[in-house]
């Protein structure tokens, strides 16, 4: 009965929880998503970067590993940090009862509750607003679930929450405002700031601005005292909201500054992006759904416009109220437009790709404006609705003229937006004329709101795409398998081929690959300089199968090669599953080592990988052997519309002879011995980086052409020949290109290889956030690790702590040892947890000590009250002051 009785009273809560959450899962239908097919919603960076993540902290939740640390990518990380952004969602806890291989259910799991969730917080928000009881707030509801924001930006699965709630955050600020109630506001605000730092500093920002409307509109003017009194309570709240969060922020904020990070300073100049009339038609169904660039995403369904427009026209709603919340619109939307609002939107700072990253708020005030308005319809004159339909098809009419380069389907736009403008007026001025009861009405405008909805949704879908889920789990089963015979093993692997470049979280083994936002730039830049496919500003690095002292020296003692063998003789197959086999290095290093002191000299500083390879086997062998790599020079450039010009040191400056038309340029090697090849090459704005060998069209080795890496194309028989070959397409023109092309001279390497390993660091146990052993440094030198450094490691030898001071290429953790046998133990833990966790504890007793206080208070209040009432009955009943003068 209790559960029937909640349900009766939420009703519209649970139900609008459920009708976005049912209409999304039609569109996954009806995209053929799995199990209805053989698609994903992953694409661009929730497929490379966020499912795999997620599969981590799965995998974390599921074995019991520590949230502070992984070996599954980076050669180590910090993990705290990556969950701070991709999975502090308490949502995703739900991934535990998931099996690995359905990581990407789980996760459409939490996209779908947050959808639902987002509809039912937005519906107790409404209901808060006109305190009524009807079916209209699920349609309301639901429009901000499934507004263009989400349906561009749900592969940004982090972000959604922000947008689940925000109208809590706003309900609990009403509340602040109207009652002096601050827990809903503090605790919503700080579950933001916890979920994801990024999206709540638009949140923060849009409180910021909000405030001042909503204390104008809802509280008569008292004097200033009074105003500050209550601003001073909203900004004391909010502060201690992001106090609140701190186990989660402050740790980040100090990781934070080891990332590459593009500094923006505020504009000069005040710029305009768009036309005024492009922005406004973001509002109109079938308009542009900006995944990656373009126009804002401000569509939240037709009926918004149409009401926005009663709103705004209307003298049913005070002029004070009606001025100061459209000037606030007005300022939104100017802030869409302006360069230096947008900056100060974005958190000072200019966003790469993915635009107006703020504008759900928007839609959340184009709701919240049209539900008043739906509940003032009947004070609305069938001529103003009217008036709103013809002034709508001319509007449409002129866009279908001058709004065509933003448009993708003009048909779609102006014969769809046309007919559910056409069917809400009719809808309305059938309730109007009395021709339709109330009731009726209402339901009617759910059901034309739902399928209105679902067309949106589907036609996002569509054009934001999906992935094939077979061709990501290919071969799922037989890789994990593989990896865990060797799980135990304090030892590096990789795949000869990442097809994502997340693959050590997605399959957890430990790994050197990793695309994230939180990846140390120091760490980035050194393996860019070794030759693997990397760059700070692209937030990544990546592991190509390379050569045998970039992978000794890295640890990688294994390679998967998932799909075909692996060619290549400095590996051994120990072991195969199904398709997929595994292969041991013959020159396997440990995760670390002892040196000379000359590995201090080693010089990263050459654009050369091969040069810096060098650098490294000198120093680290004491100067002993000097060049493992030899350069071999082109014998021929060959090219098609393009100049180039031969600058020496694998330089090569190109330009087009005829713009507008495709160019190549091919760079021919002759090989004088049968002998092994790598090859390093870096072409700007190439469309393709290839080397066929001998001419043969099934020998071709792809290079990825936005970052330059050391690529094993296998041996070259005597005298045959091997071409570079790189492409332009018609729209970009070439700038410079970086080409090296080295053999490895492995009768030296063999000889560096025996110095390197002849005192390695014997593991004795290890764990996600430390590792412990035993090394003998012989005479004494610089014990070198394969760990990069990053704030929170700690370093013992022998038992004693020391302070970590000796870093290898800037990066790697070293330490001075005398001569003996030493224990080495390294920890971790993120900077500032401790700190963090203290601050929020604090903040969470402080609030817990407000709510009983105000609590207290109140009791007190209402026990006075009481007790007054009782006195003046009594007085009332009994006239004793009356007798006592008598």
């Amino acid at each position: 009965m209790k559960i029937k009785g909640f349900f009766g009273r939420n009703k519209l809560i649970v139900a609008s929880f459920f009708l976005p959450v049912l209409l999304v899962v039609l569109a996954l239908i009806v995209t053929g998503i799995y199990p209805f097919g053989d698609n994903q919603i992953a694409v661009i960076d929730m497929y490379h970067q966020y499912v795999p993540f997620l599969s981590e902290l799965q995998y974390k939740l599921q074995e019991g590993g520590s949230l502070f640390y992984t070996w599954h990518g980076a050669g180590g990380s910090n993990f705290w940090n990556l969950i701070s952004y991709y999975g502090a969602s308490p949502l995703n806890l739900i991934l535990i009862f998931f099996p690995k291989k359905m990581i990407m259910e789980g996760v459409t799991v939490i996209l779908l509750i947050k959808i639902g969730l987002a509809g039912s917080f937005m519906a107790i928000y409404l209901r808060y607003l006109n305190r009524v009881q009807s079916w209209a707030v699920v349609a309301f509801a639901s429009m901000y679930a499934l507004c263009s924001y989400v349906m561009a930006y749900y592969w940004c699965i982090m972000w959604i929450d922000a947008v689940v709630l925000l109208p809590l955050c706003i309900l609990g600020l009403n509340r602040l405002i109207d009652e002096g109630k601050a827990v809903m506001y503090t605790l919503s605000l700080a579950l933001v700031v916890f979920t994801n730092y990024y999206i709540a500093i638009m949140v923060c920002i849009f409180i910021l601005f909000y405030y001042p409307v909503l204390y104008f509109t809802k509280v008569k003017w008292q004097g200033i005292k009074s105003c500050a009194k209550t601003t001073g309570k909203a900004v004391g709240f909010s502060l201690l909201a992001v106090a609140m969060a701190a186990v989660m922020l402050l740790p980040t904020y100090i990781s934070m500054q080891s990332t590459y990070y593009i500094s923006s300073d505020m504009p000069e100049n005040i710029t305009f992006y768009n036309d005024a009339l492009d922005v406004i038609n973001q509002m109109l169904p079938y308009s542009e759904v900006t995944y990656r660039e373009g126009l804002p995403n401000l569509y939240c369904g037709m009926l918004v416009v149409i009401l926005v427009v009663f709103y705004i026209t209307g003298k049913t709603f005070r002029v004070k109220e009606k001025l100061i919340n459209v000037s606030f619109l007005l300022f939104l939307f100017l802030s869409l437009n302006i360069n230096k609002l947008d900056f100060i939107w974005h958190g000072l700072h200019f966003p790469n790709q993915l635009p107006y990253r703020y504008t759900f708020v928007i839609c959340f005030i184009l709701i919240s404006m049209a539900y008043k308005a739906f509940y003032k319809l009947d004070e609305v004159a069938d001529r103003t609705i009217w008036v709103v339909l013809a002034a709508g098809t001319a509007y449409y009419l002129i866009a279908q003229k001058l709004l065509t380069e933003n448009i993708e389907d003009m048909n779609l736009f102006f014969y769809g937006g046309m007919a559910w403008l056409i069917l809400y007026c009719a809808v309305m001025l059938l309730y109007k004329r009395k021709l339709i009861m109330k009731a009726a009405f209402v339901m009617l405008i759910v059901v034309i709101a739902a399928s209105e909805m679902i067309s949106s949704v589907c036609t996002s879908f569509d054009i934001v795409g999906n992935t094939q889920r077979s061709s990501y789990f290919e071969n799922y089963e037989d890789v994990t398998d593989l990896i865990e015979g060797k799980k135990n093993e304090f030892s590096r692997m990789e795949m000869d081929y990442n097809y994502i470049l997340n693959c050590p979280a997605l399959y957890h083994y430990k790994g050197l690959s990793q695309f994230s936002s939180s990846i140390n730039s120091d760490t980035t830049e050194l393996m860019e300089k070794i030759g693997l496919d990397g760059e700070p500003g692209k937030n990544r690095f990546n592991y190509n199968q390379t050569n045998p002292v970039t992978n000794a020296m890295l640890n990688v003692k294994y390679l998967i090669a998932k799909n075909l063998p692996l060619e290549d003789n400095d590996f051994t197959q120990i072991d195969k599953k199904g398709n997929s086999s595994l292969y041991q290095s013959r020159y396997p290093l440990s995760i670390g080592y002892m040196t000379g002191t000359e590995i201090r000299t080693w010089d990263t500083e050459s654009d050369n990988p091969f040069e810096v390879l060098n650098s490294y086997v000198k120093s680290a062998t004491s100067n002993q052997y000097d060049t493992v790599f030899n350069s071999v020079e082109h014998s021929e450039v060959k090219t098609s519309n393009a100049d180039v010009t031969v600058n020496g040191d694998g330089k090569i400056s190109v330009s087009k002879q005829e713009s507008g038309k495709p160019a190549q340029v091919v760079m021919k090697y002759k090989s004088e011995e049968t002998q092994k090849y790598y090859v390093f090459v870096e072409a700007t704005n190439a469309e393709e980086i290839t080397v066929t060998k001998n001419g043969d069209v099934n020998d071709i080795t792809d290079i990825r052409n936005d970052c330059g890496s050391i690529v094993n194309i296998g041996t070259v028989e005597a005298g045959e020949v091997f071409e570079i070959t790189i492409k332009y397409e018609e729209n970009r023109d070439p700038a410079d290109i970086t080409s090296y092309v080295n053999v490895l001279d492995y009768d030296i390497w063999n000889k560096a290889y025996s110095v390197l390993s002849e005192s390695t660091f014997d593991v004795t146990s290890s764990g996600d956030t430390y590792i412990k052993g035993t090394v003998d440094a012989g005479k004494g030198g610089v014990f070198v690790t394969s760990v990069p450094y990053e704030q929170g490691w700690s370093l013992k030898v022998d038992g004693v702590k020391q302070e970590i001071r000796d870093l290898t290429g800037g990066v790697f953790i070293s330490a001075s040892l005398e001569h003996g046998i030493h224990e080495i133990e390294l920890s971790f833990r993120p900077p500032g947890l401790i700190a963090g966790a203290v601050i929020s504890v604090v903040s969470m007793l402080f609030l817990m000590f407000f709510a009983v206080i105000r609590r207290q208070k109140i009791k007190n209040l209402h026990a006075t009250l009481l007790s007054d009432q009782s006195e003046d009955e009594e007085f009332l009943l009994t006239g004793s002051d009356c007798n006592k003068k008598l």
